[in-house]
């Protein structure tokens, strides 16, 4: 086969950052991945969960498609999934060369593995390559390891084990005089093409667009459907402005999209639906739209930054992806878990921030820095200058130490953001188990607990004990499995192993950590095997919680004291609680304070009127009862507190209920400086 049959090689940034993730089963790789292929073109259902013979894949047609669709396998169309004409081609002829030619075109650093290896070499000197000569951030050999798993299997590699080392096969050799090879030093790193901007090319009134108060607008998660290519949604719009011009009839839209777009009437009528999100057109009738005011302001300065002003007014996490990458360089992924945890996205959406990303690009307010990453230019630092935003808290991920011994005189905020987000993102970190296993043990130290990474063979990965007095303590083995497609699969966990470290660490309980859990025979197998299964989504929960209300880690046994699915609404009791207390430490203060300037009262009451006074309060659901009144007085009257003063009359205050907050605020700091002093 000559050159010029094999697939267009695309520019390097153009290229895809992963190999498919293909289950490999008994037959390989390239079994698995025809059988994909033919499952597309019967038009099987998105939701049919194919199996492989040898594997333990449990992903349905729409998942695996998701991880073809990058190297031009396959597309989808109204909801379809349908062959691409190279996938129709590679289909009907079974041709491994052409596939592999395919994966060498759409994939950064695989043809060039060829070009490395016509001299031996080990694995551990390909990565050198990638990481040093092309810039590839990959800690691991887990990526290098799916490519030279599909060449060995189409036969263009050999392993000699003896001596550790890859070689091209005369196949290879024949193969790799076919396809394009990037050399380093054709890489062309990307240049700021705004660096000399002074001013941002942006209007007055779009600016007035990025003013948002929180009572003024709504603000929604999900853009939705653009027609064409979203870097072309100028042009795009420009058209449907024009077209609808004085009026225009919800027909006469359809008609024009369906004719120029080719897009069925449920995506012509989400894009009208947008066009009137961001207030650009508006309905005069059941059937007709016009031209708002915005829109005609717009399509006099018809710019991409201009549009993402109105687009940033409306949808959630646009100019905030600036603020988030003027910390530092980020990928999708990343953003897409910092958008979830800080910026209101009801779930993670790499798709939605993909959107975001081409617009910012086309606006040259992001460009690329290396693969799959993206940095500021000066013309979106520039606009972080000139528009007001309300910034997340620092969503920085620093792992070197989250436990309250080393935080400020109150626990911040900002501290809970890098917990929840470090999870996430390690949860599905799969070539980087470690780093998931110190994010879980980092997020137990918050909460309260001992916690220990012992990770390595044979061992759990973390170790919990309650810190309480050892007649009480109990402990818990924990097992973290991250995993990239983000559910954990049955066959990822091992009963049998988990139950040994139970045994080994004597631990009362055994909880396994992950992203998600949705096989229902995992999850009767951990009820069976008395083994609790905590999500992400529940170790948010409960880190959340314990920011707002500091539970005991004798409340959180309810927690690991379950098996198969947690419950985390075992905690509501405990937290409730102490809620109340809370209230009633407010409400007695309150009312003992209001009464120091009564000239009849004294400012003394008795514990029963102190009941009439803060029973009707409508923060109480339930009445206080008598016995918590003089619990919480107990406390507050106690010499350590002396918040409140005894008579035989009854109670009086002793100072406001500043002073009450600044006492409660001074031991907890002695208690925070004792816990700094004992893990120096």
């Amino acid at each position: 086969m000559v050159e010029k049959e094999y697939p267009q090689n695309r520019q390097w940034k153009q290229k895809t950052y992963a190999m498919p993730k293909l289950p490999r089963g008994e037959k390989g790789q390239k079994d698995s991945l025809y059988k994909i292929l033919s499952a597309v073109k019967q038009g099987e259902s998105p939701n049919k969960i194919l199996e492989f013979e040898g594997s333990t894949s449990k992903s349905d047609l729409n998942r695996l498609c998701e991880w073809l669709r990058p190297v031009g396998l396959v597309n989808k169309e109204n909801g379809t999934w349908k062959l691409t004409n190279e996938a129709e081609k590679i289909f009907s002829q079974h041709d491994n060369m052409y596939l592999t030619a395919l994966f060498c075109s759409t994939i950064i650093f695989m043809g060039e593995i060829l070009f490395y290896l016509q001299e031996p070499k080990k694995m551990s000197e390909l990565l050198d390559i990638a990481v040093n000569d092309y810039h590839i951030n990959w800690k691991t050999k887990s990526e290098l390891g799916n490519r030279i798993s599909w060449f060995r299997e189409v036969g263009l590699i050999e392993y000699e084990d003896y001596k550790l080392q890859y070689s091209l096969t005369e196949r290879g050799r024949d193969f790799l005089k076919n396809i394009v090879i990037v050399k380093p030093q054709e890489l062309v790193t990307e240049i700021d093409k705004t660096i000399n901007e002074e001013q941002v090319p942006i209007a007055e009134w779009a600016v007035e667009q990025c003013h948002i108060t929180d009572n003024e607008t709504m603000r929604k998660m999900s853009i939705g459907y653009i027609p064409g290519k979203t870097s072309d949604v100028v042009s795009t719009i420009q058209g449907y402005l024009q077209l609808i011009g004085q009026v225009a009839s919800v027909e006469e839209i359809r008609q024009y999209s369906a004719s120029l777009y080719k897009i069925a009437v449920s995506s012509s009528n989400m894009f009208t639906t947008f066009l009137e999100r961001i207030n650009f057109i508006e309905r005069i009738s059941k059937t007709d739209y016009c031209l708002s005011e915005l829109g005609r302001e717009w399509m006099e300065e018809p710019t991409e930054i201009n549009l993402l002003a109105c687009i940033h007014r409306n949808y959630l996490f646009v100019f905030e992806i600036l603020t988030e990458l003027r910390k530092g360089s980020k990928d999708a992924k990343t953003l897409s878990t910092i958008a979830k945890v800080s910026y209101g996205f009801h779930r993670e959406s790499i798709d939605e921030i993909r959107k975001r990303i081409i617009l910012l690009k086309a606006a040259q307010m992001i460009m690329d820095d290396g693969p799959e990453k993206y940095c500021l230019t000066k013309r979106g630092s520039n606009l972080l200058n000139i528009i007001s935003m309300d910034e997340a808290i620092d969503t920085q991920v620093d792992l070197v130490d989250h436990s309250l011994s080393k935080a400020d005189d109150e626990p911040k905020a900002a501290n809970v953001e890098n917990i929840i987000t470090e999870l996430r993102i390690a949860s599905k970190d799969s070539s980087n188990p470690d780093r998931f296993e110190q994010a879980i043990k980092a997020a137990f130290e918050y909460m309260g607990f001992k916690s220990t990474w012992l990770g390595g063979s044979g061992k759990t990965d973390v170790l919990l004990q309650a810190q309480t007095s050892p007649k009480f303590t109990y402990t818990v083995a924990v097992d973290a499995k991250s995993t990239a497609s983000g559910s954990v699969p049955d066959g990822q966990i091992s009963f049998d192993t988990l139950e040994e470290h139970r045994k080994m660490h004597q631990t009362n309980y055994m909880a396994v950590v992950g992203c998600k859990f949705e096989n229902e025979r995992l999850i009767k197998r951990a009820q069976k095997h008395q083994v609790v299964l905590v999500d992400v989504d529940d170790m948010e929960y409960m880190i959340r919680t314990h920011y707002k209300t500091p539970l005991a880690s004798e409340d959180y046994r309810a927690v690991f004291s379950q098996s198969g699915k947690v419950d985390v609404s075992v905690l509501d009791s405990a937290i409730s609680k102490i809620s109340r207390y809370g209230l009633l430490v407010d409400a007695i203060m309150s009312c003992l304070v209001k009464e120091s300037t009564d000239e009849v009262t004294e400012g003394i009451l008795t514990v029963k009127e102190i009941y009439r006074s803060v029973r009707d309060d409508v923060r109480f659901s339930e009445k206080p009862e008598l016995t918590e009144l003089e619990n919480v007085i107990g406390l507050l009257s106690s010499p350590l507190i002396c918040c409140i003063g005894t008579t035989k009359e009854g109670y009086y205050a002793i100072g406001s209920l500043a002073e009450a907050s600044n006492k409660f605020n001074f031991y907890a700091k002695a208690c925070k400086n004792r816990l700094q002093l004992t893990s120096i």
